[in-house]
């Protein structure tokens, strides 16, 4: 499908809706951007028309049936022409799968003098597949005009849907024939169950607690175990009388915040629970809060506890482990970014977001469930059913994670530091994190021709056919320190200048191949190959025979800052990952000093940025991950940009306080930053990652008091490594 890029200003954005996370089974319920959905397509031939903005659907903010926003359908159906739009589901990392008794449910608002058989058919698009087509009439059972009308239809009613797959994208097409111009609104479109709790509200909501940090207003209630709650809904007010509804929220959020307007003013909200038929059960006792302007060091706390309550929400309870998309029937969780939300966990811990006990005893599950989950040598696939503890394969080859297990088993290790109590609970898990540790066969992931190179991923079936070496300015750094610090089974010190100190120039070396950006500091890099390779006694070469060059070997100057062997077609997020856990303070070996080479990495990719037209003003806002030039669109992910702060403390700050300031209104959550922003074409991503929410929050932690540093080097296994491999300045 065709990309669609929208350029109308962000003055647009109103900032009186909280934009609502979802369900993985709700397709739309609200778009975050106002103006256009940047999830839809549209498109028409002949003298049929369907009204878009830049070949997307509108939104209406005034008319909804679930706040924020709603889809508006503007059309006229010619006999001379068509017209069709497509509204995409790529929400959810693990997307819904189709249940065999669900239905497509969604609230529909006729507001022209449009007859049921002037309304749009309806098909679903699961990947190149498409169903029948549907008339959206004759699943209507009270037809009128200016009233929001539930539209319910059986999947199986849909001819060519494949149960136990997802949905990919819903389509409306034009329906019949007239000269008249229709407008219809659209709203909540879902897959629910045929039989779903009906149990009636009765009891009115309970909001525990109003908070207030600069202009941000976080609410906290508490949930009775009714199976028929389906939604939290929020009001506010600014009388004390005339209450809106700014946000409608799933139920496994304890939490959220609102953006208002003003400072030192007083609002009021109250909330209600709402069924799976949308009727509301009796409102909370009202509350009230008093903004006002926060400090820097109150900012920097808010912004930071926001992202640890990121892990602290999403996890799965038979396991422990990360949980990547709540609500979801698939338990589907993640080796690496388990090993993020561990370091984000402890931070929540020493703040008291979380007490002490809740995260022991959730450390204890995690590793309770490693210990019987199933691995290779100690190694751990990606993604595991938390209920069953096998792996899940996206791809149905087995394969097992080096990269994601070194992450984890390195964040495990900072845990049994930080349980360091003479007490048997916080002793048994020190000991099972060891036994962990322990186990892992790191020279068996190495190869054969060359055992000081780990490869990132394992399968039975072909080995590291489909695998890279590890290597190069980026996390690789920590994954040879931990391999080379295993009491066990560990790499040879020379694995530091022959793994990590080397750029393996494969395929897969740079992540973002798609990026126009990195292919072309790529083809820079591998055309200087040949002059290198001859020249400088420290490469090596591949098992396969694919050159390996030093990173030291390509010392160069990019945008003024002398950086050896660096390139910025690498996220600085992947850059800045071994120094989540090691102070790159003193940090010097033969070549570099650490915490210089990353001062000046932060000045060069800024410096880039500014001189790309990414569709701001402001120097603070820069950050771009991924960038295609084709379309001239860049995605700016505010984790590159706010990280930076433990090393270039006004560069971090300054751009913590313009994301906010500009962009809180979309970007910002309850959860922390969105993973991106694309600001020249009015998009943002609706989905946080979990690298970038412990980024930020550890980044800023560490900045502040050290804490996952002093952690880390203390761990006595890598306090050795570290000793050998850096020089004493």
């Amino acid at each position: 499908m065709l990309k669609k890029y929208f350029y109308f200003l962000f003055l647009l954005i109103l900032p009186l809706f909280v934009r609502s996370e979802s369900y993985p089974e709700v397709l739309f319920d609200n778009s975050i951007i106002n103006g256009s959905y940047a999830k839809s397509m549209t498109n028409y031939t002949g003298e049929s028309w369907i009204q878009s903005v830049s070949q997307s659907l509108p939104v209406s903010d005034s008319l909804f049936f679930t706040p924020g926003n709603s889809l508006s359908l503007r059309y006229v159906s010619s006999p001379n022409g068509k017209w069709e739009a497509s509204i995409m589901n790529d929400k959810q990392k693990f997307q819904y799968m189709i249940s065999k008794d669900d239905h497509l449910t969604f609230k529909l608002f006729v507001q022209s003098n449009t007859d049921k058989t002037q309304l749009p058919r309806v098909a679903l698009q699961q990947n190149e597949m498409r169903t029948s087509l549907l008339d959206i009439g004759s699943f209507i059972d009270d037809f009128a005009f200016d009233t929001w009308l539930n539209v319910s239809i059986p999947v199986a009613k849909f001819e060519g849907i494949e149960i136990g797959k997802a949905v990919s994208a819903l389509l409306l097409e034009q329906n019949g024939t007239s000269a008249m111009t229709h407008q219809l609104f659209i709203d909540q479109i879902e897959f629910l169950p045929r039989n779903f709790p009906k149990v009636k509200l009765s009891s009115a909501a309970i909001l525990s607690k109003l908070s207030s940090v600069d202009k941000q207003v976080e609410l906290v209630w508490q949930l009775p175990l009714t199976p028929s709650i389906r939604y939290v809904k929020i009001y506010r007010s600014e009388d004390k009388v005339n209450f809106q509804p700014i946000a409608i929220l799933p139920i496994y959020m304890q939490k959220c915040l609102n953006k208002v307007n003003e400072y030192n003013k007083t609002y009021y909200y109250k909330i209600a629970w709402v069924d799976y038929n949308y009727v509301e059960s009796p409102f909370s006792d009202v509350q009230e809060i008093q903004t006002k302007k926060g400090t820097d060091a109150e900012m920097l706390g808010f912004i930071r506890d926001a992202h640890v309550n990121y892990f602290i929400d999403n996890y799965d309870v038979n396991s422990g482990m990360f949980l990547p998309d709540r609500g979801n029937r698939q338990a589907i969780v993640s080796t690496n970014e388990t090993g993020y939300a561990i370091l984000g966990l402890l931070v929540a811990g020493e703040h008291k977001l979380i007490s002490r006990q809740a995260l022991l005893s959730r450390l204890t599950r995690m590793v309770k469930f490693l210990e019987t989950a199933q691995n290779h040598r100690g190694v751990f696939t990606t993604f595991y059913d938390g209920r069953l503890g096998v792996p899940y394969y996206r791809d149905s080859i087995p394969t097992y994670d080096i990269r994601g297990t070194s992450h984890l088993m390195e964040s495990l290790l900072v845990a049994r530091e930080y349980f360091s109590k003479d007490d048997s609970q916080e002793q048994l898990l020190r000991e099972n994190i060891t036994k962990l540790w322990e186990r892992i066969d790191w020279p068996y992931f190495t190869g054969a021709n060359n055992t000081d190179v780990l490869w990132d991923k394992w399968s039975p079936i072909d080995s590291t056919a489909r695998s890279r070496p590890l290597g190069g300015f980026n996390e690789s750094l920590s994954a040879y320190i931990l391999a080379m610090s295993s009491p066990t089974h560990p790499l040879a010190a020379s694995a530091y200048m022959n793994g990590f100190a080397t750029k393996h120039i494969d395929a897969g070396y740079f992540p973002d191949d798609s990026n126009d950006l990195a292919t072309e500091i790529k083809m820079k890099l591998r055309d200087s190959l040949a002059q290198s390779i001859s020249l400088n006694p420290l490469i090596g070469g591949t098992e396969e025979g694919n050159p390996a060059v030093s990173i030291y070997a390509d010392d160069k100057v990019i945008f003024a800052k002398n950086i050896a062997g660096g390139n910025l077609a690498e996220s600085l997020v992947s850059v800045y990952r071994p120094f989540l856990l090691m102070n790159p303070s003193g940090k010097v070996d033969d070549f570099v000093d650490y915490q210089k080479y990353l001062k000046d990495y932060i000045l060069a990719y800024k410096r880039r940025d500014n001189e790309l037209n990414i569709g701001t003003r402001f120097t603070d806002i820069w950050g771009v991950e991924r960038t295609d030039s084709t379309h001239q669109r860049y995605l700016v992910n505010p984790a590159i940009s706010i990280a930076s702060y433990p090393f270039e403390k006004e560069i971090g700050l300054k751009a913590l306080r313009k994301f906010y300031e500009e962009y809180a209104d979309v970007l910002f959550t309850q959860y922390g930053f969105r993973a991106w922003i694309d600001i020249r074409n009015n998009d943002v991503s609706e989905s946080y990652r979990a690298r970038n929410q412990a980024t930020i929050a550890i980044m800023l932690e560490n900045a502040n008091s050290g804490m996952i540093w002093k952690l880390y080097e203390q761990i006595p296994e890598i306090k050795k490594t570290l000793a050998t491999v850096y020089l004493k300045k």
